[in-house]
């Protein structure tokens, strides 16, 4: 009897390893995660920042629309390159979001799983 709970005590032993590394992996990809996200953050802040110094400059350098709509034609035509950085900016921050959070919820349901094997062997 005592050999098989320490056949079982020795492969839970194994598993733990096993879930052990696979916890450092999954940290790993989280910290790549939170890398890959904080730079999208900064790379789309700072298209932000081109589109408003693009629309200031074409302000100041004068729109010369007729009425509102005219000018915010122009306004646009004028920062279509720095708009469609923007979106670009956002499509890849919105992705690097969604990783992010993929890879901590696989971090944190690893780390459930040593919990209950760490708490399964504590009962042997």
């Amino acid at each position: 009897m005592e050999a098989k709970t320490q056949v079982q005590t020795q492969a839970a032993l194994t598993h733990l390893r096993e879930v052990l590394e696979a916890l450092r992996e999954r940290s790993q990809n989280l910290i790549a995660a939170i890398a890959a996200y904080t730079e999208a953050k900064i790379d789309y802040e700072a298209a932000l920042d081109r589109l408003e110094d693009a629309k200031a400059k074409a302000i100041r350098e004068g729109l010369e629309g007729r009425n509102e709509q005219a000018r915010q034609a122009e306004l646009l035509e004028k920062t279509r390159q720095e708009e469609e950085a923007v979106r670009s900016a956002r499509a890849v921050y919105r992705v690097t979001e969604a990783n992010l959070e993929m890879a901590r919820v696989a971090w944190s349901l690893e780390k459930e799983v040593l919990r209950a094997l760490t708490a399964l062997l504590g009962d042997r």
